[in-house]
């Protein structure tokens, strides 16, 4: 039978080929179409009929609308697709160009509404569908689905509830499926109607597909386009927000509960948290309901004794998390809510009891070594470190616990550096203990050969390479003893620097406001993104640059220490993760970006700061830094890695300030102080890096005035030189005059003034270490001098009205001005050529006075 049909399409296919007008060629194709219908040619076959009927004739039949008399309207769409839909079902054949040029025409097609005695236009409607199937075989095919903006057609058919509608329902979930959020690209308002469509009926359906909407409109909001900068507010939101103000105020169960608190989360990670509060609804109560039962179901889930119940219901979980974030950020920076002192103190308490629960399920998990580790348990800790960014008060010692846990899955998710990669990746033989003593491994950890290296920094890439290729090693361990040569990353948020307003003490403040000074103000857009004029190739060679280290001048004994060390730590981590569970780990999640706020305050508090680096937090910390300055040359994920390395300087920074004698007792400040002094002229006077260099000159000069003793071990003179330059260019360049009614007072240049909120504390804290870095470096006034900052300065100060000048700016200056004339009498003569003797009456400064007449 099989062999008579192919008989039979050869015999049409011969008659196609032979065919010299539309006539015969029609009344071939009429006949392969009755035969192919159910036909299982191969798939040379149906190319061959493609072939022989042409895109052109194909395209002609799709789109005429004269038909002879007595004939259906429709009879040359009919028969064209009949054959299309029937030869086309093979994926080899569905990418053929006569499918795709006529995606256009399929487009129109489906829009016709037949009654329900139209049996004819239904059949065809059907077969256009068929070919939609098709094309959704092939990569190809889907592209010319997205060019063609069919998902737009798809959306006028859903909300026209034209025929077999559900099946353009089902072709919009495979294109959004396939391409995400790029598969509305040009179809927005498209997008928008047909989500507004979705939620009216999810108001107004009172039956249990309720809930299966829910699911339906959760995919598509997990996909919303990319028009962020649209001001007209989606139609959508209140309906669907209404929707599950009705849902969640019924008695449903917990499956209907699930797919309502999912909805919320997305509804909130799209629109924000004011999409669930006032004017969408009559009041709070909604915004308060969800959270308490956010709380609930995190409850609910991590303090079950089984513990992979967590990810059996990880997409909840998921759900919650995301929406208690969003409620933490919102609580902190976001608008005040129009809701009373209890429901105040029953919030407070719903998220306390959740926390609680997320800070003992990982205690678990840390004792558990059974558990395997997978993103729940990554996303648990995002969602503590959110939680910690704003709020150490509460459940104070249940955090302390279980920091030595936070810094040992911190350290195991940094991600290693290009070789460890490289080697990974093409399975290359390990590299012998002899090759990486002698430092063929290169990273950008490493420094320039002109100097002597930091002793710990050769044996860092060492660290890595062993925990992904040393499995014989056998010796064990406690986390306690972890030291980690190493940095840390940034939390996205770009705070000020952490501190109160008396800058000459404490760049945090007391630890009891420590939860008011860090990472409370987001990056600004123009600190944050990356510049255009950027020279990578420049980048490319300072990044060689930073590719060399001398091992040479390391002690044998110095590395045998450290060998010891990472052997150690390599054993630990295998214990709890095989090299391929670690490798998946670096590349899901860098954990420690979402703990960098949290550590910004603990680091403020003595108890948790001394359980940190008693537990190898500063290691890990050192060794995150150069990870993102790698990742800074890069150009990787720029607006990330810069608002990561402002956070790490102020971690350094409260480090240096409330314990400086740490700074002479860990080498890791030596190698972040290295970081600086070769990184610095990477980001200088670039306006879109103002922020990131104003930390990074704030934590160099306090590392110069800390380490000035033992400077020179590793580092050279011309170096350290090189760093107070850019340091003069940061501070000199900060203020400038401004001429108003007739009167001339002290501004903040207009490049400052834009970030200033950011910079200020920075600034005025490198201004006082500048200072008594004068009296500590005797390069430094001849440094300052050359600059030239030392005219334009008093020119500055004399040209303004006095009272213009902010106390704690005239300050900083006459500071400087007297120092510099303490130490250096070219910069003396000078001052007081320029007018340094009445400067310093006007601003009634009796050092300055004292040190210009002092012989």
């Amino acid at each position: 039978m099989e062999t008579d049909e192919k008989h039979d399409i050869s015999k049409y296919l011969e008659a196609l080929r032979r065919a010299k007008t539309d006539n015969e060629k029609f009344a071939a194709l009429l006949m392969i179409a009755k035969i192919s219908k159910d036909s299982s040619s191969d798939v040379t076959l149906k190319k061959e009929i493609l072939d022989a009927v042409g895109g052109k004739f194909f395209s002609r039949l799709l789109k005429t609308n004269k038909v002879p008399e007595d004939c259906p309207p429709n009879i040359y769409k009919c028969v064209a697709l009949s054959v299309l839909s029937a030869l086309c079902r093979d994926p080899e054949v569905a990418i053929s160009s006569v499918l795709t040029d006529n995606v256009t025409s399929f487009n129109s097609i489906i829009l016709e509404r037949p009654n329900e005695s139209d049996t004819e236009t239904k059949q065809l409607v059907d077969s256009t569908y068929d070919c939609f199937n098709s094309l959704c075989q092939s990569e190809q095919g889907l592209e010319c689905l997205l060019k063609s903006k069919s998902i737009s057609t798809f959306c006028q058919t859903v909300i026209s509830q034209c025929y077999s509608f559900e099946k353009a329902h089902d072709m919009i979930c495979c294109l959004v499926s396939c391409f995400g959020p790029d598969a509305w690209n040009g179809c927005e308002q498209s997008y928008h109607a047909y989500v507004n469509f979705l939620g009216r009926q999810f108001l107004e359906d009172e039956t249990l597909h309720k809930f299966d909407m829910c699911k339906t409109l959760v995919f598509l909001l997990s996909a919303a386009p990319n028009d962020k900068e649209e001001t007209i507010e989606p139609p959508w939101i209140r309906p669907i927000v209404r929707g599950l103000d009705n849902v969640l105020r019924s008695k449903i169960g917990p499956s209907q509960r699930e797919q309502a608190l999912k909805l919320a989360s997305v509804m909130v990670h799209v629109c924000g948290i004011y999409s669930i509060q006032p004017p969408y609804t009559h009041d709070f109560k909604l915004f308060l309901l969800t959270t308490h039962l956010c709380c609930v179901e995190v409850r609910m889930i991590l303090e079950d004794s089984d513990l992979t119940l967590a990810s059996n219901k990880g997409r909840l979980l998921s759900s919650c998390y995301t929406f208690l974030e969003c409620v933490i950020n919102h609580l902190t920076s976001g608008a005040t809510i129009d809701i009373d002192d209890r429901q105040v103190m029953q919030l407070h308490c719903a998220m306390v009891g959740a926390f609680g629960a997320v800070i003992n399920f990982l205690k678990r998990v840390s004792m558990d070594t059974s558990v395997q580790w997978n993103s729940i348990i990554l996303a648990t800790v995002r969602v503590l470190g959110a939680w910690l960014a704003e709020e150490t008060s509460a459940l104070r010692e249940e955090i302390y616990d279980l920091i030595p846990f936070l810094v040992q899955i911190s350290k195991m998710c940094i991600p290693p550096d290009k070789v460890v990669k490289k080697l990974t990746n093409s399975e290359s033989e390990p590299l012998s203990s002899e090759n990486k003593v002698n430092g063929d491994i290169k990273s950008v950890e490493n420094v320039d050969n002109d100097m002597d290296s930091n002793q710990n920094r050769s044996d860092v890439a060492e660290d890595n390479l062993k925990v992904l290729q040393d499995k014989t090693d056998d010796i064990t361990s406690d986390c306690s003893n972890m030291e980690i040569n190493g940095q840390n990353e940034l939390d996205d948020c770009n705070s000020k620097s952490c501190g109160n307003s008396d800058k000459s003490s404490n760049i945090n403040g007391e630890s009891d406001s420590a939860s008011n000074d860090c990472s409370k103000e987001k990056v600004d857009k123009a600190t944050v993104e990356p510049s255009n004029d950027l020279d990578v190739d420049l980048d490319s060679e300072n990044a060689d640059k930073l590719n060399k280290l001398n091992d040479e001048d390391l002690s044998k004994e110095v590395k045998e220490a450290n060998d010891a060390d990472f052997v150690r730590d390599s054993k630990y981590e295998k214990e709890v993760l095989s090299p391929e569970e670690l490798q998946e780990l670096h590349a899901k999640a860098d954990i420690l970006h979402f703990l960098l706020p949290a550590l910004c305050h603990l680091t403020a508090e003595e108890d948790p700061r001394h359980i940190l680096l008693q537990c190898g937090g500063l290691g890990v910390l050192d060794l995150y830094m150069w990870r993102q300055w790698e990742r800074f040359i890069d150009q990787s994920n720029l607006r990330e890695t810069l608002s990561s390395l402002v956070i790490l300087c102020n971690i350094f920074l409260n480090l240096i300030i409330v314990e400086p004698a740490l700074v002479q007792e860990n080498p890791e400040f030596s190698h972040v102080f290295l970081l600086v002094v070769k990184g610095i002229h990477l980001i200088e006077l670039d306006p879109d890096y103002l922020v990131l260099w104003s930390h990074m000159i704030t934590l160099g000069l306090m590392l110069a005035r800390a380490l000035d003793k033992n400077i020179d071990e590793f580092l050279e003179i011309n170096s350290v030189n090189r760093f107070f330059v850019s340091s003069i260019r940061f501070l000199s360049g900060a203020y400038t005059t401004k001429h108003k009614k007739r009167q001339t007072t002290l501004d903040i240049v207009d490049t400052y003034k834009y970030v200033w909120e950011q910079i200020s504390q920075t600034w005025f804290l490198s201004m006082q270490a500048f200072v008594y870095c004068v009296s500590m470096y005797k390069d430094l006034s001849g440094i300052v001098l050359k600059t030239g900052w030392i005219p334009a300065l008093l020119k500055i100060l004399n040209d303004v009205k006095a009272n213009s000048v902010a106390e704690e700016t005239r300050s900083c200056f006459v500071m400087l001005l007297t120092e510099i004339a303490k130490v250096n009498r070219s910069a003396k003569s000078v001052i007081k050529e320029k007018g340094g003797m009445d400067l310093a009456r006007t601003y009634k400064s009796s050092e300055l006075q004292v040190a210009l007449q002092a012989s």
